[in-house]
């Protein structure tokens, strides 16, 4: 079993085997902020930090009996799994529970808006939670950049909420998934549930095959010299056919201002999509800055 999920079904255990799903949500995501290890990642949402993986988590424990179906996030076994975490983690688990106890609903909700200010930048509920003065006290941390960039990143080594935390910190609008195949084995990465994510937080989501590398010119390359060739190719024989999928990236900066080149690979030399970001720059009318997040 993934140690995350085991981190989350003691966190159910050290409050009582049973939770509400936002008191979960806001419970885990101060004890991975109190112990500074990320078991699961968060974005900012309707109620402040939010996981995806968290509730993926929960549907799997479920099928392995371990959790019981429905809203709450509740033990189905009797099994002692804080025992199961490593000795750091179970003495700051207990710790933690200790520290939160009586805290619940809107009370715990306060207190993850005041400590970490960032994730309530899209709360639907802030005026329920707190007072204006301490709404007017976090403004600076809501702040984002709203000039023209275009950014390119990979979701390599990050999970759907990392990733979507990453894009909503940069302010981006639109996501253009340059891969040919859009279908991933890692969780929320292929095309459809790829959009949904997406546009939960608000930042559109369109697929451009045609700036794909096809998979028969990846196979059996074995050294970063292969690879820039393969790159070298993709610029010099492929790029220059797109006419008109590049003006699409270009009408969509137009429009939406701040959008993302997304692929696979986490260091952007290692796909194709820093070739299509260079291709951009070097047009003689395109004065868009490039960041690779």
């Amino acid at each position: 079993m993934y140690y995350r999920r085991k981190v989350l079904l003691a966190l159910v255990q050290a409050f009582g085997g049973r939770l509400k799903r936002t008191d979960c949500q806001k419970l885990l995501f101060l004890f991975c902020h109190h112990v500074g290890r990320n078991f699961y990642d968060f974005f900012p949402y309707h109620y402040g930090g939010f996981s995806i993986l968290s509730y993926h988590d929960k549907t799997r424990l479920a099928d392995l009996k371990l959790m019981k179906d429905g809203e709450d996030f509740e033990l189905s076994t009797e099994e002692s799994v804080l025992d199961q975490l490593k000795m750091p983690d179970q003495v700051a688990l207990k710790s933690f529970a200790d520290d939160m106890q009586g805290f619940s609903g809107n009370q715990l909700i306060r207190k993850a808006y005041l400590e970490y200010p960032y994730y309530a930048c899209r709360s639907t509920i802030l005026a329920q939670i707190l007072t204006a003065k301490e709404i007017e006290r976090l403004r600076p941390w809501w702040k984002r950049n709203e000039s023209r960039c275009l950014f390119t990143i990979g979701y390599e080594g990050r999970t759907i909420d990392a990733y979507l935390n990453l894009l909503v910190a940069h302010n981006a609008k639109m996501v253009v998934d340059v891969r040919m195949n859009p279908h991933s084995m890692k969780y929320g990465f292929s095309k459809t549930p790829l959009q949904g994510h997406l546009e939960r937080v608000g930042i559109g989501y369109t697929h451009l095959p045609e700036l794909g590398i096809p998979s028969k010119l990846r196979k059996n390359l074995a050294s970063p010299q292969e690879y820039q060739a393969l790159f070298e190719h993709y610029r010099s024989a492929i790029l220059p056919g797109q006419t008109e999928s590049l003006a699409q990236i270009q009408f969509l900066l137009q429009e939406h201002k701040r959008i993302s080149l997304s692929c696979f690979e986490a260091d952007p030399c290692s796909c194709h999509r820093h070739k299509i970001a260079e291709y951009l720059g070097a047009l003689p009318d395109f004065r868009t800055p490039i960041r690779h997040l």
